[in-house]
């Protein structure tokens, strides 16, 4: 279904490319119709490329498995951030908590894809109580989840305040 809602856009430019060189007459309707197809097949390609592209650093640790799950949900201080590769607003809070990380280097930021690790995902909605969301951001202190947020709630303002 999600490989079906990306062509969209690229069979849209096609037939808008195609109406163009076919009817003249409606030249205007159909350069506008081309145009926004293409402006959303650059948007979404820039989205995939930045979604899939976040790379663990010494502050960004990717949850792959149970035990760095454990690490994390057992940290003294820590942000877990729930991520969803294909999600706009991911793409845009996930700088939220990195900024976060820049300016508190104290604390331990893990990342938790949730599409390619959906078991682990549903292992902290179980553990902590707290409905699926994603994006979504726990802060962890003494092993205990203290605050969680999710969509544009989270922000580097709001995590600095509740990490205290």
């Amino acid at each position: 279904m999600t490989r079906a809602i990306r062509l969209l856009p690229h069979l849209g430019a096609i037939f808008f490319g195609a109406r163009l060189l076919t009817d003249a007459a409606s030249w205007p309707t159909y350069t506008v119709g081309l145009a926004a197809c293409l402006l959303l097949v650059a948007r979404n390609a820039t989205l995939t490329r930045s979604n899939r592209t976040i790379e663990p650093t010494p502050s960004l640790s990717d949850i792959r498995d149970p035990a760095t799950l454990e690490e994390a949900l057992g940290s003294e201080r820590a942000i877990l951030y729930k991520h969803s590769t294909r999600c706009p607003v991911s793409s845009v809070v996930i700088k939220e908590v990195l900024r976060f990380g820049e300016t508190h280097p104290d604390w331990k930021l893990y990342l938790l894809k949730v599409i390619e690790q959906r078991g682990l995902s549903n292992s902290v909605a179980e553990r902590l109580g707290v409905p699926h969301a994603s994006p979504q951001a726990f802060v962890i202190k003494q092993g205990r989840c203290v605050w969680h947020t999710s969509h544009s709630g989270i922000t580097e303002q709001g995590l600095r305040q509740h990490a205290g």
